[in-house]
């Protein structure tokens, strides 16, 4: 969740980029050695694991990690809840965010369950498939 709620938070404080530093670091910590990241996921002790890269080595150039994917899907929620805003406004479409939720949504704070978080993204896809539908 932490990683796909991004996508909501980036939206609803209006941030305007994200900097994620480990897309590749296929080393240990400080670069001291190259590690194989399919075996040693945390850089040798320094990160949790996956942090240190989205992509693993591949044959014929990078293969995306779940984490990468993830975060895809967290930058399309973010981009159908820009949508969404054009539609009805960013008071509502807050409003809808958080309709169902017992605490706003900030950085710490955010619904733990998948089943919210793709009833939430339905409800942005209906909205979206309203309005398409009667223009």
């Amino acid at each position: 969740m932490r990683n796909r709620i991004i996508g909501t938070q980036l939206y609803k404080f209006n941030i305007k980029g994200f900097l994620h530093w480990g897309y590749n670091h296929w080393y240990s910590q400080k670069s001291i050695s190259k590690i194989n990241p399919f075996i040693n996921t945390d850089a040798d002790n320094a990160f949790p694991s996956g942090d240190a890269f989205l992509v693993y080595p591949g044959e014929n150039g990078p293969i995306d990690s779940i984490r990468l994917e993830v975060f895809y899907e967290a930058l399309q929620d973010q981009r159908a809840f820009q949508l969404v805003e054009t539609i009805i406004g960013k008071d509502q479409t807050i409003e809808l965010l958080e309709k169902d939720i017992e605490k706003p949504i900030t950085f710490n704070e955010y619904p733990r369950d998948l089943t919210w978080l793709l009833s939430m993204r339905e409800k942005l896809n209906q909205c979206i498939q309203l309005n398409l539908h009667t223009k």
